[in-house]
């Protein structure tokens, strides 16, 4: 055989193996992939802004009135001592968008900076409950845990403080 085949040969074998390495799954990572436990730390606060009516006139409509997760202190209610000062606030979760594997074990940590109580539970991409309503107060530390049976977005959501206060877990995939 000649040396320019043997060439040939030699870069279409290097070519089939770089195209294995490249594009074909690693099978000892495939035969690897047991559960992942994510363990996420996450705040519930609530976050307020205000200013004064000859700065910013306060808005036309109630916040409040628009949902439940927003509050409104008008001028005079805000602040006794400042009558001109008016304040807004939403509660939220934080982080707000968490990405998981299918088959995943999502294990959250939650403390709760404000609000006297929250209504909270997380349901699976078809609504179904996967942690039970329950009830958080300010101050103090919850543990919850899921498996990410289904890909898709599972929602966890306050329903005292809805629509602003919720979270997706977006699961992708195994």
């Amino acid at each position: 055989m000649g040396s320019a085949k043997v060439l040939k040969r030699l870069g279409t074998l290097a070519g089939v193996a770089l195209f294995g390495i490249i594009f074909l799954p690693d099978i000892s990572l495939a035969q690897k992939a047991t559960a992942t436990t994510h363990t996420i730390f996450m705040t519930a606060f609530e976050v307020k802004g205000s200013t004064t009516s000859d700065k910013l006139a306060p808005p036309s409509v109630n916040p409040g009135d628009l949902s439940k997760g927003y509050e409104f202190k008008p001028p005079g209610k805000a602040d006794k001592s400042n009558p001109k000062k008016w304040q807004v606030s939403s509660y939220r979760f934080s982080p707000g968008f968490v990405v998981v594997r299918q088959g995943n074990v999502v294990k959250l940590t939650v403390f709760v900076v404000n609000g006297d109580e929250h209504e909270v539970r997380i349901t699976d991409p078809d609504g179904r409950e996967v942690v039970a309503m329950r009830k958080w107060n300010r101050g103090r530390e919850y543990k919850v845990s899921f498996v990410a049976k289904k890909p898709g977005s599972y929602q966890m959501a306050c329903s005292t403080h809805a629509p602003t206060m919720q979270a997706t877990f977006l699961v992708l995939p195994k």
